[in-house]
């Protein structure tokens, strides 16, 4: 019976760890999307505006409300990635060394075009109107969509978008960068792509300048016009299958702008959004080096364990005071067999001061802090520890 509730809150824990991940991620990319193009710089892409953006009462407020269950949806299948990825059925790897630096960046690619295809046919799929009355309506709701229609879901339409990632890595294999970058591309690209204002660069002759890439004008007009444009990052599959609508490019040369200084600054803006997503997870996969334990009480150094060296194991190699740890000795393994779930580094925490096993986790964020919680039965705790270089660095400076 305790096995039970230990996988039950061990699996509760893990739902929740995604589902958090998750939220802010939708609402960095969807409220700094609109933050930063719908209000900061409305005046200045005025003339980039698609249409009269006539936002109905209550409109908004229902996206997000449908976006909660849309994020609760795809928590769920990050969990299966992860516990498809510590039973070994889907590979996501824990080093890019594993496959090679070629394989990264062509698995990531990939990830995105292969997820084009799986939204194009699915998305098509879910035009045939007996489907769009229950699982796509919602979304259409929005005739005038803003940055948090991005996941303003049925719960069917959640449910195909939320499983490309579980099924396509179950055939290919990757690393959580790439993994990063997918999801993060996804949700800037789906705000983007109904914020209402043209960002995407035009030529000369008013074409978009990536004539492959779908624009806003694209996908605004699959708003207005719902049998066509139905394709997500690329316009590869409505030119090849005909259903790209025919006034499409007009419809953009009216809103799209040449490159400007405008259009760099909104640019780096973006780049910098991009950036912010995807902080404090890109390092998650790399648990290495020596990190303090707060107060200075101690130094754990992690390497990779020698028996098994996908696996992390730490070494208590400092202590303040012997007499206040008496559950561990300098040059002993606390942290035995460490391993990655695709998320977090999870396994046992033995505490050298009560000499308790907590069965926890460990979050690298950044370069500089790792965050651990753990739980030895009903006893729950947690600590931030910290780089001993970037303490050392901190100290140095005076700062």
């Amino acid at each position: 019976m305790n096995q039970i509730l230990d996988a039950a809150k061990g699996l509760l824990s893990l739902y929740v760890d995604v589902f958090g991940g998750d939220l802010l991620r939708y609402f960095l990319g969807a409220g700094g999307v609109f933050l930063a193009i719908n209000l900061a710089m409305s005046r200045q892409l005025a003339s980039q505006k698609i249409g009269e953006r006539k936002i109905p009462a209550g409109q908004m407020s229902r996206e997000i409300r449908a976006s909660l269950r849309t994020v609760a949806i795809f928590a769920a299948t990050g969990t299966v990635i992860a516990l498809g990825a510590r039973s070994g059925a889907m590979t996501v790897y824990p080093h890019v060394s594993d496959y090679g630096m070629a394989y990264f960046w062509v698995s990531t690619a990939l990830l995105i075009v292969l997820h084009d295809a799986w939204f194009y046919w699915t998305h098509r799929a879910l035009h045939y109107p007996p489907l769009f009355r229950r699982f796509h309506r919602l979304h259409h709701r929005s005739n005038r969509p803003t940055p948090f229609t991005s996941y303003s879901f049925d719960t069917g339409e959640a449910v195909v978008n939320g499983i490309y990632l579980p099924l396509i890595l179950l055939v290919l294999p990757a690393h959580p960068l790439a993994l990063l970058i997918f999801v993060t591309h996804m949700m800037l690209r789906n705000a983007l792509a109904h914020c209402g204002y043209e960002v995407f660069p035009a030529r000369g002759d008013g074409r978009p300048l990536f004539g492959w890439m779908t624009t806003v004008t694209h996908h605004d007009m699959h708003h207005a016009c719902a049998g066509k444009n139905l394709g997500f990052y690329f316009t590869w599959w409505d030119r090849w299958m005909g259903t790209e609508h025919p006034a499409y490019l007009d419809a953009f040369k009216a809103v799209g702008k040449p490159v400007s200084v405008g259009s760099v600054r909104l640019g780096a803006v973006l780049f910098i959004l991009f950036l912010g997503l995807g902080a404090g997870g890109a390092l998650a996969a790399d648990l290495k080096g020596r990190y303090a334990a707060p107060g200075l009480a101690a130094i754990i150094e992690f390497n990779p364990c020698k028996a098994s060296p996908d696996r992390r194991c730490g070494t208590l190699v400092w202590l303040w005071d012997a007499d206040e740890m008496p559950h561990a000795e300098v040059g002993e393994i606390i942290m035995p067999d460490l391993e990655f779930d695709g998320q977090k580094w999870v396994g046992r925490l033995r505490s050298p001061q009560n000499g308790w096993v907590f069965k926890g986790k460990v979050v690298p964020v950044g370069r500089a802090q790792l965050h651990l919680k753990g739980c030895a039965g009903p006893i729950c705790a947690q600590q931030t520890w910290w780089s001993v270089g970037y303490l050392a660095k901190v100290l140095g400076d005076g700062s």
